[in-house]
């Protein structure tokens, strides 16, 4: 099956072309700051084993989970630029990017959710042990 071409309007293509764009230096940025804050909390451990350790294995949680996050983000933004700067195939691209972003804010969602959670037991445990020791 041929995913054929949808006439946008020349409007409708712009809008669609700067959406990628940012998309596109959104996830550049976003992946940069994340390796500038990686090498930053290398340095501020200086040379202790213990926070080195600490820093190097939260940092390449982080790095990891902020790159997928950036590669998704930054394909979705190439989808949407191809539909705007090709006549061929604008559904297929449209998929592509929209299956992209579901990743991405699926993602997003989940690390939400997981923070929240992990917010939440901190408090009950501030809230029990402040309890034992009352």
């Amino acid at each position: 099956m041929t995913r054929a071409r949808i006439p946008f309007s020349p409007e409708d293509e712009e809008k669609i072309a700067s959406a990628g764009l940012w998309a596109i230096i959104a996830a550049v940025v976003t992946m940069a700051s994340s390796t500038l804050d990686m090498v930053i909390k290398f340095i501020n451990a200086g040379s202790n084993a213990g926070a080195l350790a600490g820093v190097l294995v939260a940092s390449i949680i982080g790095i990891t989970i902020t790159v997928i996050l950036g590669i998704w983000l930054y394909q979705a933004g190439s989808a949407f630029r191809k539909i705007a700067t090709t006549d061929v195939a604008d559904e297929r691209y449209l998929l592509e990017g929209f299956t992209k972003l579901r990743n991405y804010f699926m993602m997003l969602g989940i690390l939400f959710i997981i923070a929240v959670s992990l917010f939440g037991l901190g408090l009950l445990a501030a809230v029990s042990c402040g309890m034992m020791f009352s």
